[in-house]
């Protein structure tokens, strides 16, 4: 087995496993071209080359309330430039106000709404708590999450 990959690998002239995942970039890539979906997530403008496709989540996964689920919800997926998308990585924006707020995600949402930390829907500002500390000025997780999630802390 082990002389089968090394095979594999000498006639590619990479690891077997890297010339997959590039095999699997030029079909996406290839596929996003057919039906005009090679537009970026962040700038909006079209993604030209290969090497400028990456795949972000919308919503960030990690540390999320169900990261596994939130990694591999295909409504969370977005197309972007690599350059857009590392960038994103390194700031935050509010929405409302299209200002740059720190932080190391892009956070989106529409106007008067936020996300749930935890439930991962978008709500009204009135199913938050108001929270002076926070940049958005609320509280990250519904108040029906907390309510939730307080129920089982007095149970357990």
């Amino acid at each position: 087995m082990e002389e089968y990959n090394k095979k594999k690998n000498e006639q590619l002239g990479m690891p077997h496993g890297t010339a997959n995942n590039r095999l699997r970039k030029t079909i996406l890539f290839s596929l996003l071209k057919k039906y005009g979906e090679n537009i970026c997530f962040q700038c909006g403008k079209e993604i030209e080359t290969e090497e400028e496709l990456s795949i972000e989540h919308k919503i960030p996964w990690l540390d999320s309330g169900d990261p596994a689920s939130l990694f591999f919800d295909l409504d969370n997926i977005a197309y972007s430039h690599l350059s857009c998308n590392v960038g994103a990585s390194r700031r935050e924006y509010k929405v409302e106000s299209g200002k740059k707020v720190g932080g190391h995600n892009k956070i989106i949402h529409p106007e008067g709404h936020r996300i749930c930390s935890c439930c991962h829907e978008s709500k009204t500002l009135d199913n938050y708590t108001f929270n002076r500390t926070k940049v958005s000025g609320y509280q990250d997780e519904c108040k029906e999450c907390k309510r939730k999630r307080m129920m089982k802390y007095k149970e357990g």
